[in-house]
């Protein structure tokens, strides 16, 4: 758009994936057993998700697991303070639920479906064919100056979608986010298998625009080339 000298190598998540435990190893890792559901609850890697994204979330998974019996729900620590709230938020909500201190890659990987948080961790679950339900959520004065006095609009929030532009997974924002849209849709998911296979087909091709394995050595090689070149 503005004449930059720009080469696409593609991103370096496809790297990083590739090293991750499979499937079955992430679940022997974990103990999880055959019969289990196992559903990665991904609330915060910052403070104000805590206060904003967990309760919305927690409910959710708690509406969950009243449909579904079998779920557990394996939540990776990203910060050892934000275990008081999400111990607490277990309890209040009555989750079968586990806090790991592993990778939240294993967790990732063993998992059926993933209630996340909007971010980088989308293609993760992406590049790891992991189904996925986005939520964000903002503080309400926030979201309302953005939207009134800034006019901020946004045609997709999660970074899977944003790759082809288009509705892979679904995405839930600020009063869309309710229990009740979360645990509807991961309960499709989990019970259709049409949505289901819909979403990883969708995966498919955002891998193939995210780029071959090799992305790391590809760019140390074109900066070593451009270096040469001077």
């Amino acid at each position: 758009q503005w004449g930059g000298n720009v080469t696409y190598l593609g991103h370096p998540l496809v790297d990083q994936a590739a090293s991750v435990r499979s499937r079955d190893a992430a679940r022997q890792a974990l103990g999880i057993p055959p019969e289990q559901v196992a559903i990665a609850l991904l609330p915060a890697s910052r403070r104000q998700e805590i206060t904003y994204l967990l309760p919305v979330m927690a409910e959710a998974a708690q509406r969950i697991q009243t449909a579904m019996p079998t779920a557990h729900f394996w939540i990776p620590l990203s910060q050892e303070a934000f275990r008081p709230a999400l111990t607490d938020a277990i309890e209040r909500f009555g989750l079968q639920a586990t806090l790991v201190d592993q990778s939240s890659q294993t967790v990732i990987a063993a998992a059926d479906l993933a209630l996340t948080k909007s971010g980088t961790v989308n293609l993760e679950l992406a590049l790891m064919n992991v189904p996925q339900v986005v939520v964000y959520r903002l503080n309400p004065l926030t979201a309302w100056i953005a939207r009134k006095l800034l006019n901020f609009s946004i045609p997709y929030m999660s970074p899977t979608n944003l790759v082809l532009m288009e509705d892979i997974v679904p995405e839930f924002l600020q009063e869309q986010a309710t229990p009740e849209t979360l645990s509807a849709e991961a309960l499709t998911l989990l019970q259709n298998e049409v949505a289901r296979q819909r979403m990883l087909s969708g995966y498919q091709r955002v891998q193939q625009a995210m780029g071959e394995r090799g992305v790391c050595d590809r760019v140390a090689a074109r900066l070593l080339a451009i270096i040469a070149s001077k």
